[in-house]
């Protein structure tokens, strides 16, 4: 209960520190799955692990990122592009985008904009069903930030390692599993296969 309670505290609506919140919610994954009750001390090795990340919590006071998208001085913006990368292990799974500016003079300037993590399920799943779910994660924070942002977005692209996913979200004839369909459906209505490309691992 205490876990959970200080976990909830840790305001993060952009998931730049998710990386770093995602240890502290393994934990309490592991706890789950152990059946250990809310009010019942917690044992080592999860009480170890608990300790270490409370203590390396004050090592984000470092983690600095510009709150400006792009320089001051960087002139006319031509073109605005999102390029999302998702990617997944037997853990977690995640997605981080970031925003692409080009000016008239084809300066271009990135920046990162969010990221998502989600700890894998308790029951294990593949990793190609893992990268699949990163996937439909992937164009479901595209669409949050399009609704959001305050400006004129163009192209977005998707980025992933997995050939598997790719050969997914390219098949049109092949019937598929309902966990994997209703994943691809996400995919598919939120994006074009073209929109997809693979980024070595």
């Amino acid at each position: 209960r205490g876990i959970l309670s200080f976990i909830s505290t840790i305001y993060d609506p952009l998931g730049l520190v998710s990386p770093a919140i995602l240890v502290a919610k393994r934990i309490v994954q592991e706890l789950t799955r152990k059946k250990v009750t809310w009010d019942e001390p917690i044992t080592e090795p999860e009480l170890s692990a608990w300790k270490l990340w409370v203590e390396e919590l004050d090592m984000l006071t470092a983690f600095k990122i510009p709150r400006c998208l792009k320089p001051g001085n960087f002139g006319q913006v031509r073109d605005v592009q999102l390029h999302h990368f998702s990617d997944a292990s037997q853990v977690a799974y995640g997605v981080v985008s970031y925003v692409r500016y080009v000016n008239t003079s084809g300066i271009v300037h990135t920046a990162l904009l969010c990221s998502k993590s989600r700890l894998a399920p308790l029951k294990t799943m593949t990793i190609p069903r893992l990268e699949l779910c990163a996937a439909a994660l992937a164009v479901q924070v595209d669409q949050s930030l399009r609704q959001e942002l305050d400006f004129e977005v163009g192209t977005s692209h998707f980025w992933t390692d997995s050939m598997i996913v790719l050969c997914y979200i390219c098949n049109n004839d092949k019937r598929f599993q309902t966990y994997m369909a209703n994943r691809l459906s996400i995919i598919h209505n939120g994006s074009q296969p073209t929109q997809w490309c693979y980024v070595p691992t």
